[in-house]
C-alpha cells in the first residue's frame, strides 16, 4: 500500500489515504513515529505488526465508550466505527469480540428499545425505526410480540391533540386521520377509537 495523503482530522489525529482507496486514522506523533509520509509504501508485515494491533485495540476502546454513553445496535456502532475511520476488518474483529462477552446483543436491544418507545410511537414506526438501525426482521417482531402494546391511549391522544372533535368538518377530519395513519396507525383501529368516543360524547 502506498500512501496518497495523510488529512488533518482534527489537531491531533489525521487520516491516511492509501492508493486504494483504503483509509484509517492516526495520531501525529504515529505518524512521526513510524516515519509515514505520502509516496511511502507500507508492506503487509509492517501494517500488520505495528499498525493494525493499534487500530484494533483503539476501536474497541471506541465500541466500548460508544456503548457508554447510549444502548446501540450492532449496525449503529458500525457506522460510527466507519466514521473513525476504522478499517472494515478491525470493525469485524471488534463487534466479534464484543458480541462474545455479550457487550452487543441485538435482540436484547430491541426490547429495551421496544420498552422505552412503545408509548411514543405507532408498532408500524417502531418496526421501521428499528429495521433502518439494521435490526433483523425476526427479532423485531418477536420483540413486538412479546411486548404489550396498546394503541388505542396514543392514538386518541393525537385526535384530542389535533381537535377532531371540536370540527364538524368533514375534509377536516379526513385530514387529521390521515395525518395519524402517516404516524403508522391503522385506519380502522382509528376510526374505532372515533366511534367508542363518539358514543360517549
Amino acid at each position: 500500500m502506498i500512501v496518497r495523503e495523510i488529512i488533518p482530522i482534527n489537531t491531533k489525529k489525521s487520516k491516511i489515504v492509501f492508493d486504494d482507496g483504503e483509509c484509517f486514522a492516526l495520531y501525529k506523533g504515529e505518524i512521526r513515529r513510524l516515519d509515514i509520509e505520502i509516496g511511502r509504501e507500507i508492506g503487509e508485515e509492517e501494517y500488520y505488526t505495528t499498525i493494525y494491533p493499534t487500530l484494533k485495540k483503539r476501536a474497541f476502546a471506541r465500541l466500548l465508550y460508544i456503548l457508554e454513553i447510549s444502548f446501540k445496535s450492532e449496525n449503529d456502532i458500525i457506522k460510527k466505527l466507519r466514521l473513525s475511520f476504522y478499517p472494515d476488518e478491525v470493525i469485524k474483529e471488534a463487534i466479534e469480540k464484543a458480541v462474545k462477552f455479550g457487550y452487543i446483543d441485538d435482540e436484547r436491544y430491541t426490547k429495551r428499545y421496544v420498552a422505552t418507545y412503545k408509548d411514543k410511537y405507532s408498532k408500524l414506526k417502531l418496526k421501521y425505526k428499528l429495521m433502518e438501525k439494521g435490526i433483523n426482521k425476526e427479532i423485531i417482531e418477536n420483540a413486538l410480540e412479546e411486548a404489550y402494546i396498546d394503541e388505542s391511549p396514543k392514538i386518541k391522544r393525537l385526535l384530542e391533540k389535533k381537535h377532531y372533535f371540536e370540527t364538524d368538518e368533514f375534509e377536516k377530519k379526513q385530514k387529521i386521520i390521515a395525518s395519524i395513519m402517516r404516524q403508522g396507525y391503522k385506519y380502522t383501529e382509528i376510526k374505532d377509537i372515533i366511534n367508542d368516543i363518539s358514543t360517549e360524547i
